[in-house]
């Protein structure tokens, strides 16, 4: 695995998006969005440096996880959560993943969400895709970064996980 340069993304504030105050979630989205090509550019690089290139085609989605999975490594005192370095590269890869959905159904898009639920609902205060139109729910939406983390603790939990990363992708695209 060559790391190069890369870098961990930093956030503005403290903590679970979930639990913060409505006003710091909201910042910290901000935050998020507004990064999300210099992200984008740092995660291009760290994949380069391993022989891959970004893209929204399904064989560079493919690739990409393929990648990930072969080198996740799991935090040795939370397995099999992947270690903090890893979760910071699938918040890279939720990103890449959410624009990969966006630019085959470009009627999605970013959103802060904000459940009913309030903390209950794992999607509450984060970044998600919005905007579908084939299902009832118009507040449906999917959380990249939640799937990157969990696809990759299920891969280091023994889980069968390849083919993962597409289906996602084909899955939201379907109900766009």
């Amino acid at each position: 695995m060559e790391w190069g340069e890369y870098r961990p993304f930093q956030p503005v504030e403290d903590g679970p998006m979930e639990d913060m105050s409505p006003v710091a979630a909201r910042r910290e989205y901000e935050h998020r969005m507004a990064t999300k090509g210099e992200r984008l550019l740092v995660l291009a690089a760290l994949v380069e440096a391993n022989g891959l290139r970004l893209g929204t085609d399904a064989e560079a989605v493919d690739a990409l996880e393929r990648w990930y999975l072969a080198e996740v490594e799991a935090d040795p005192e939370r397995a099999p959560r992947p270690r903090p370095l890893w979760i910071a590269v699938a918040y890279d890869l939720g990103l890449q993943i959410g624009e990969t959905i966006i630019a085959r159904a470009p009627g999605l898009s970013w959103s802060f969400y904000r459940s009913r639920a309030g903390s209950r609902d794992v999607a509450h205060q984060h970044p998600v895709i919005m905007g579908f139109t084939g299902v009832r729910n118009k507040r449906y939406n999917v959380d990249p970064f939640l799937f990157a983390v969990g696809t990759g603790g299920s891969h280091l939990a023994g889980s069968d996980a390849h083919g993962s990363f597409r289906r996602f992708v084909d899955s939201a695209v379907s109900y766009a």
